[in-house]
């Protein structure tokens, strides 16, 4: 009975981590030859992005250019596996990257910075998936991300830190297009997670501790997930 017990345990605790992949468990899955869903690797993708747009919009270029050459960037290249018959518009960024290094402003390259937005939130839209399953999905990257980033009040990682910082924008685009009980609550929630990042995404002495943040994230998924139940 014992040890029956102690299965079925496990079986529900391994279903609970599947039913939302973090990303560390798609690293595992890269490993294995396996790929993560295109709309989870789009939501990715576009938390680099935003964190970068958020940097370069700051003129911290040097920060920037390591978030914004993600969608162009070889090592990644796994991640844009069927983005490019959904329009994915790989030129632009390449155009940004130029710029990157050209040490053009945000406010000269602001055009370009819009189209590179607006083709991946095209994208996003054609992809489809369930906004709930990503802004889950992202929770948990946010949580890991920020974890790895900030250890014993001190910004260890400032590029994690960063992308914890994008995932958070991108969670909150989701959130919009769920129902009106659930979305407008999350927005709300999100961005006052968001104020959680005391500087933005830039540096600072006094990070949020990631206990804090662990636990403001778990609540909000746990209300996100209980409002869907009830439904």
């Amino acid at each position: 009975m014992l040890t029956f017990f102690y299965r079925s345990v496990f079986c529900l605790m391994l279903a609970s981590f599947l039913a939302f992949p973090s990303k560390m468990a798609y690293a595992a899955m890269a490993d294995n030859g396996e790929a993560m869903p295109l709309p989870f690797r789009l939501a990715f993708m576009r938390g680099h992005v935003e964190a970068g747009m958020a940097l370069y919009r700051l003129d911290e270029f040097k920060m920037a250019a390591p978030h914004l050459l993600h969608p162009v960037s070889e090592t990644h290249m796994s991640e844009r596996v069927g983005l490019k018959d959904l329009g994915f518009d790989e030129a632009t960024f390449v155009l940004i990257s130029a710029a990157l290094d050209a040490g053009k402003t945000a406010k000269e390259l602001s055009p370009i910075l819009i189209q590179a937005e607006a083709n991946l939130a095209m994208i996003a839209a054609k992809a489809g998936g369930s906004h709930y399953e990503i802004v889950q999905f992202l929770l948990k990257t946010i949580t890991e991300e920020y974890t790895i980033a900030v250890s014993e009040g001190t910004i260890t990682d400032i590029g994690e830190y960063q992308d914890a910082f994008g995932f958070r924008l991108v969670a909150s685009d989701h959130a919009q297009y769920l129902s009106a009980a659930a979305g407008a609550w999350l927005v709300e929630d999100l961005e006052n997670l968001g104020s959680l990042w005391v500087n933005g995404p830039l540096p600072t002495d006094s990070p949020t501790s990631a206990k804090l943040i662990r636990d403001t994230v778990n609540d909000i998924a746990k209300k996100l997930k209980a409002q869907l139940l009830v439904k």
